[in-house]
C-alpha cells in the first residue's frame, strides 16, 4: 500500500469515509506527536499529507519503512494464498475419475463401432445407421460424455477464480445474478 498514492486518491475527501483511508490515518498518527494527531471524522488526504511532509526525516524515514513492511506482509499473504492453492491442485482425485471416464468411453465407442459393423455386414446399412443406434449409442456414452465435460467445465470455473483471486480482482458475478448486478450497477 502506497500512502502518497491512496492520499492521492482520497484528496480532500474524508478519509475515514474510505476503510483504506482510515488504516492510512491510524498509522500516520502513530507517527505524530499527540497534540498534531489528526482527527479521523474531519481529516482529509491533503491533511495528512501536509502532516507527512511536516515530520522530520528520521520520522518520515520510519514512515516509510513501516510502509515497506505492510508491503512485505501482504506479499506474505499472497504468497501464502498461492502456495494454498498449489497445494490444492495436488488432489488428483478428480482427474483420476476423469481419466476413467474418457477410457471407459473410448472403449465404449470402440466396441460400439465394431457392433456397428457387424449389422451393417448382417442386416445391411439401414439398420447399422438407423435412429434407434444413435439413440442407443447417445444413451450409453452420455454419462461418461456428461462427466468428462463437466469436470472441463468445472476446471475452467476454477482456474478463472484463482487467477482472480491471485490478482486481487473482485470476481463478477455470471448468468442471472450477473445481469442484475449491471442493471444495478
Amino acid at each position: 500500500m502506497n500512502l502518497k498514492s491512496v492520499l492521492k486518491t482520497i484528496g480532500v475527501g474524508l478519509l475515514a469515509s474510505n476503510p483504506v483511508g482510515a488504516g492510512v490515518l491510524s498509522v500516520v498518527n502513530a507517527f505524530l506527536p499527540d497534540d498534531e494527531k489528526l482527527d479521523a471524522g474531519v481529516a482529509t488526504g491533503a491533511d495528512v499529507h501536509s502532516a507527512i511532509d511536516k515530520l522530520p526525516a528520521d520520522v518520515r524515514e520510519r514512515l516509510m519503512q513501516a510502509e515497506i513492511n505492510l508491503e512485505v506482509e501482504q506479499e506474505r499473504g499472497r504468497t501464502a494464498r498461492y502456495q494454498a492453492m498449489c497445494s490444492a491442485d495436488g488432489q488428483q482425485t478428480r482427474a483420476k475419475i476423469v481419466q476413467m471416464a474418457m477410457w471407459s468411453l473410448i472403449g465404449l465407442t470402440m466396441v460400439f463401432m465394431l457392433f456397428v459393423g457387424f449389422v451393417y455386414v448382417e442386416k445391411g446399412a439401414a439398420e447399422a445407421f438407423s435412429a434407434e443406434m444413435v439413440a442407443f449409442f447417445f444413451a450409453l456414452s452420455g454419462t461418461y460424455a456428461y462427466v468428462i465435460r463437466a469436470y472441463f467445465g468445472d476446471l475452467k470455473a476454477e482456474t478463472q477464480s484463482r487467477h482472480a483471486t491471485i490478482d486481487d480482482k473482485p470476481q463478477h458475478p455470471k448468468g442471472l445474478a450477473g445481469l442484475f448486478s449491471a442493471i444495478r450497477g
